[in-house]
């Protein structure tokens, strides 16, 4: 008698939830198995959120032909978000306003930058813009990929791009870009869809770093800048491989239930920053609350 395989429990992987289950499994386990996160969140969070809001709404309109007021459109949407959240503010920004006064300068700064920088939007078959689009992409063994695209572009020398936009404190290290696995999984579920956006391959990839920083109240400081841009060849079909095998140990581990607790060296500790580390130390549950379930597409 032939025995069937058993088929394996579908796991849904993406950057940031792979990332965090290499970085530390507990950490991962109190995040999307038992759905807690801290009540308080970063303001980082609100300005990522309210910049790539900005970006787009500038983006589709300048595709369009439609003037878009970027300030207003950082500005309301970073409030709303503020609003509806407790923001936990470090001490390098003077409250608020000055939050909003960066984000402004920036986004300003961005749109300077765009019109001089010779990139053109992506526009997939029904000429709609590459931008901000969620793409998926079944692995073997049951895992399914999913990453969120900020912008795919055409390059001033005509080649197709990824960019992804980030709003950090600082620059990423040099020769980051040609190790990152966020791109790689970009690129990974761009060629699964390139027929449907109209593309015969991805040949280079980038970050576009959004340096946030407090506006300065001198003549001394540069503030929020743009940072020069660094695109890289495409990733190899083999280097796509190796990325896809290692989100499969990934799925390995979690369908395993492996979620120890990794704080490795106290000098670069993932401990350091944790929303977690109260649960995780002593148990206490104070400040934590459960997101509900996710409603997955089909």
């Amino acid at each position: 008698m032939t025995t069937l395989p058993v088929a394996e429990d579908v796991v849904y992987l993406s950057h940031s939830s792979s990332t965090l289950m290499e970085k530390c499994p507990a950490a991962y386990a109190y995040r999307y198995r038992d759905r807690l996160q801290s009540q308080a969140e970063s303001v980082n969070l609100g300005f990522g959120k309210a910049f790539d809001e900005a970006v787009s709404a500038f983006l589709v309109g300048d595709v369009y032909g439609h003037d878009v007021d970027v300030a207003s459109a950082f500005t309301e949407t970073y409030t709303t978000w503020a609003s509806e959240h407790v923001v936990e503010i470090s001490t390098r920004w003077k409250g608020q306003e000055a939050i909003v006064e960066s984000g402004q300068l920036l986004i300003t700064r961005f749109v300077e930058w765009w019109k001089g920088s010779g990139f053109s939007v992506m526009l997939d078959r029904e000429g709609k813009p590459i931008i901000q689009r969620e793409l998926r992409v079944k692995l073997p063994r049951n895992v399914v990929y999913t990453a969120i695209l900020d912008l795919m572009v055409m390059t001033p020398e005509g080649q197709v791009g990824i960019l992804d936009v980030k709003t950090p404190s600082a620059d990423c290290p040099e020769g980051f870009v040609l190790t990152s696995g966020q791109l790689t999984g970009q690129q990974l579920v761009v060629e699964a869809h390139a027929e449907e956006l109209g593309i015969e391959r991805v040949e280079k990839l980038g970050f576009l770093n959004a340096i946030k920083r407090p506006v300065p109240t001198g003549k001394r400081g540069e503030g929020p800048v743009i940072a020069p841009v660094d695109l890289v060849d495409a990733r190899t079909p083999g280097q796509v491989e190796e990325y896809i095998q290692s989100r499969l140990w990934v799925a390995d581990d979690i369908r395993r239930k492996r979620f120890a607790k990794r704080s490795l060296d106290a000098y670069n500790s993932p401990c350091t920053l944790c929303e977690f580390r109260k649960i995780c130390t002593t148990g206490d549950r104070d400040g934590l609350i459960v997101r509900p379930p996710r409603k997955r597409q089909p």
